[in-house]
This record gives structure tokens, C-alpha cells and sequence, in this order.
């Protein structure tokens, strides 16, 4: 299917009334917003694959991917122990800790690709292992978007709207134990990611901003990256009521035309992207993006992102290392084989499939690179803010690149 707003990606830009605001502002300062207008900052606190294990059940039947132990069980098995071999292995004690412990072992099952006939890394040539075939969802609710492909045989239903939607990504990757995952837990590989990204990594930004907030009416948001990481309170979880510098660098920065209904803040489709940092996502890239957020009496926003991403970039996550225990290369071969956007014109091989993300995000104070703030911090409906934005003069200036 051809894509909304297609572009080439690599070249990164931002189109439309965006890319003028800012060739006439040289991004050092943002359009002037209406006279009176409300604008809430917000600094995005978890960010990860939606899923939908509540009931696993119905969304694999036949549960015959099973767990790391089966993973161990198949792997042996593709080096040439047979079952028998394998099983016993795994159920003699202290057994699959000896295979992952011997190197000899391991190193055999990550060199069973064959290129040229020649031993090669299964995570550098996924192609060059056989597909595993693991199962695939075909349970009928998962969250997401109707990104308007053609075929409603493959639309799941959102659990929470009631409306068809594409998600071949779930569908892809549900039957796994990686993504056995009910929130606040995210999948396992980009748990283990997004903790030892996030206290190093630039933090990603939200704007929010529409004449009242209170009420339904049309609203910008405006996505960038921080200069800096995010905060911590002394429990650990992101701190609301921080104030972030925006990167100047318009790279990641993203202006959207969108809606507020009854608290839920939706877009107009478009294309977004955020630089992010390897071992978690190499970028945030979304063609035809949706999103749905909602407004919690708290102040936070949660809710889902969702489009069409390159199957391969996503991927990459997975096959760029060893994959905590995800079955790399059935989770490789169903992304690939359920990509369902923006066929190659050689191969016939669709390169984009359909995502969802959830996220969540905490109130923030975001400021431009010369100090001035430029959203504030909405701790929530009768709540008092308990930490008050920066002074400008404290805000060290950022130098344009």
C-alpha cells in the first residue's frame, strides 16, 4: 500500500508551515503562539511496544514457541544435537546454565549462519538462518490505529476504542516470551534498553498547546529532544516538575496539528521522527503517525503512537547482539513476513509494517536554548507545583550546531 506523507527518511526533513517556521526563525526561536494560548511541557517517561498478554491464551493457541528453555531446546537442536540430546540437556540440573556458560557451545549457535558456505553471525545474516516459522497472533484484539490498509482480514480491534486497527507488528512478535508483557512491565529486551539508555541518553520532549486545555478544541504538539537526560526522584522514576532544554538541532523536531476531546489529545496524520540511542532504538521513525494521549487528572500523558516503520530498523534492536533470550530469528523471519506497507519495486518485499508504541509522559518545563521557558509544568487539577521552573539565568545557553 502507498504510504501517507512518504518521504525519504534519510534526509530527515520536516515539511510544510514546520520547515518554514523554521527556515525564517533559524530554530532559535519558535512561532509566536496565540495570544492567551496554554502550553503544558512534558518529558516522556516510558516508551516501549504495545502489548496485549492479558490473555495469551486466546492469542496463541497452540503456545508452541514456549520459553527460553524451548529457545535453548531449538538452538541445540539447529547445531546438531538431536532432540532427545537437547531436552536432556535442558532438564538435567544446571543444564541450559552449562550451554550458555560453554563457549564452544554458544559460539556455534551464534555462528550457524552459512554465507558463501562459510560460518557467519546469525544476528549480521538473519536471512542466511532458516526460518523457525514461531507462532503468530491470531487472537483479535490488540491496541493501535486504522492506518487504512486494505486487508480487514489481518485488522485487529482496539480493546480500549473498539475500532479495527493495524498492528502487524503485535501480530508478529505476540506469541513470544519476550513480549509476554502486561504494563507497567515492559518487553523484556527493551526494558533491559530503555534502563541503561534512558540515564544517559538525551530525553525526549512533549509541548502541548491550545487556547484552554480544559476544554475540546484544536491544540499543536510539538515533539523535540532534550539536551540532556532526564531526572530521577529519590525513588528512581522520572521527576515531574523538571525543566529540559530543547536540542536546537531541528533533526528530532516535530510540529503536529491536533485535537483535545474530553481529555484525549489526537493528531492529524504526519510523519515524526526522534533520534534515540543504541542498545535501545536507533531512532523513533513513524510514516502515517497517529497518536491518542490522554490527560490524567494528575497531569501526566499516556496513551499510544502509531504507524508505519521500517521493519528492518526495528529489528535491528534485536539482531544488532545477543537478544536477552528472544528468539532472534523467529522474531526476525514473522517482522519480515508480516510487513504489510511499501512493497520494494524489485522484490515485492514489504519494507514498512504497521506499529503501536505506548507511552507515558510526566510534566516537565521545557525551555529553548537562550533560557526562556516556553511550556510549563501541569502538576494536575487542585494540585500545587512543587518545584518551580528554573531561572533563566541559571539555564546554560546552547549553541545552535
Amino acid at each position: 500500500m502507498k504510504l501517507y506523507g512518504k518521504r525519504d527518511v534519510d534526509h530527515r526533513r520536516v515539511i510544510g508551515s514546520t520547515a518554514m517556521c523554521m527556515a525564517l526563525t533559524l530554530y532559535a526561536t519558535l512561532c509566536a503562539a496565540p495570544a492567551g494560548a496554554e502550553t503544558r511541557g512534558y518529558v516522556i517517561s516510558w516508551f516501549a511496544t504495545a502489548t496485549n498478554s492479558q490473555k495469551f491464551e486466546e492469542n496463541c493457541p497452540e503456545n508452541r514457541n514456549g520459553g527460553q528453555v524451548n529457545l535453548q531446546i531449538r538452538n541445540l537442536m539447529d547445531i546438531g544435537y538431536t532432540r532427545e540430546q537437547a531436552v536432556a540437556m535442558a532438564n538435567k540440573e544446571g543444564g541450559m546454565e552449562v550451554a550458555n556458560a560453554d563457549r564452544s557451545i554458544r559460539q556455534r549457535i551464534i555462528m550457524r549462519a552459512r554465507v558463501n558456505g562459510e560460518p557467519a553471525s546469525i544476528y549480521n545474516y538473519p536471512d542466511a538462518v532458516e526460518d523457525p516459522n514461531i507462532e503468530t497472533v491470531t487472537g483479535k484484539f490488540a491496541y493501535g490505529f486504522d492506518l487504512g490498509g486494505t486487508s480487514e482480514s489481518a485488522k485487529f480491534v482496539d480493546p480500549e476504542t473498539g475500532d479495527k486497527v493495524d498492528n502487524q507488528l503485535w501480530r508478529a512478535v505476540g506469541c513470544t516470551e519476550s513480549f509476554d508483557a502486561i504494563p507497567p512491565v515492559m518487553p523484556y529486551p527493551e526494558e533491559l534498553a530503555w534502563q541503561a539508555m534512558t540515564d544517559s541518553a538525551p530525553a525526549w520532549l512533549i509541548q502541548i498547546e491550545g487556547e484552554d486545555l480544559s476544554k475540546d478544541g484544536n491544540v499543536t504538539v510539538t515533539l523535540d529532544r532534550a539536551t540532556r537526560h532526564p531526572k530521577r526522584d529519590a525513588r528512581g522514576e522520572f521527576m515531574a516538575g523538571a525543566t529540559y532544554v530543547i536540542d536546537p538541532n531541528p533533526r528530532s523536531h516535530n510540529v503536529l496539528r491536533g485535537r483535545i476531546t474530553q481529555g484525549v489529545v489526537t493528531i492529524e496524520p504526519a510523519e515524526i521522527f526522534l533520534e534515540a540511542e543504541m542498545p535501545y532504538y536507533a531512532e523513533i521513525a513513524l510514516r502515517n503517525t497517529h497518536m491518542r494521549m490522554k490527560l490524567g487528572p494528575d497531569g501526566k500523558l499516556s496513551g499510544y503512537w502509531g504507524g508505519y516503520q521500517d521493519w528492518r530498523r526495528w529489528i535491528y534492536m534485536y539482531t544488532a547482539r545477543p537478544a536477552n533470550n528472544a528468539d532472534t530469528i523467529g522474531l526476525y523471519h514473522a517482522v519480515k513476513k508480516m510487513a504489510d506497507a511499501d512493497p520494494d519495486p524489485r522484490t515485492g518485499q514489504n519494507r514498512y509494517i504497521s506499529t503501536t508504541y505506548r507511552m507515558q509522559a510526566v510534566p516537565a518545563y521545557v525551555a529553548r536554548a537562550d533560557g526562556t521557558i516556553v511550556a510549563k509544568s501541569f502538576m494536575g487539577t487542585g494540585t500545587q507545583v512543587v518545584q518551580q521552573p528554573a531561572d533563566e539565568s541559571q539555564i546554560t545557553p546552547v549553541a545552535a550546531n
